[in-house]
């Protein structure tokens, strides 16, 4: 008896032949934008509602020269804007999780987001900062100010993570296996 008359086995197909491995980037980068992006919203919800609920302190906070010389108005915007950008994380991460192109381009344009976000904050603090070293001994201040451009260039440390990742999820490779 011949093997292609036999009904248990199953047809002669080149499905598997036409089949292109597709590149786990976008999975992996989805997953962690879902990840960072729900732990950023959580944390921005409890920080607005701290703020929303601590008023009283924070009007006081903010009338004695403000958490390292930032105003109410400037904390409330960081953190609305950074429950924003946590949804719009969350959002992309579905997207690459469903290797669609849309997921990548909008992950180009969050990149060039927080770039500018970052060059906006990285001034605004500095400026902040030499205000309130202004009021201070010239040795505290200089101590201080040095211990602030450490932490201001550490505005740029997420910034360069995430132009590496845009260029992984830019890689002709990567581009093909989305739709």
């Amino acid at each position: 008896m011949s093997d292609s008359n036999n009904p248990y086995n199953p047809p002669a197909s080149d499905v598997n032949n036409n089949l292109q491995a597709r590149s786990s980037i976008p999975k992996v980068i989805g997953i962690i934008s879902i990840i960072l992006g729900a732990l950023g919203l959580i944390f921005g919800l409890f920080g607005l509602a701290s703020m929303m609920f601590a008023s009283g302190a924070m009007d006081m906070i903010t009338q004695q020269g403000g958490m390292m010389g930032m105003s109410k108005s400037y904390l409330l915007g960081s953190t609305g804007l950074s429950i924003l950008t946590s949804i719009w994380a969350i959002w992309i991460g579905f997207k690459l999780l469903k290797y669609l192109d849309i997921g990548r381009r909008h992950f180009n344009f969050y990149t060039i987001f927080t770039i500018i976000v970052s060059i906006g904050t990285f001034f605004y603090t500095k400026s902040m900062m030499d205000e309130m070293f202004a009021d201070m001994a010239p040795d505290v201040a200089a101590a201080a100010s040095g211990m602030s451009s450490i932490t201001s260039l550490s505005a740029f440390i997420a910034p360069i993570i995430l132009i590496i990742v845009a260029l992984l999820l830019n890689q002709q490779n990567v581009k093909d296996s989305l739709s």
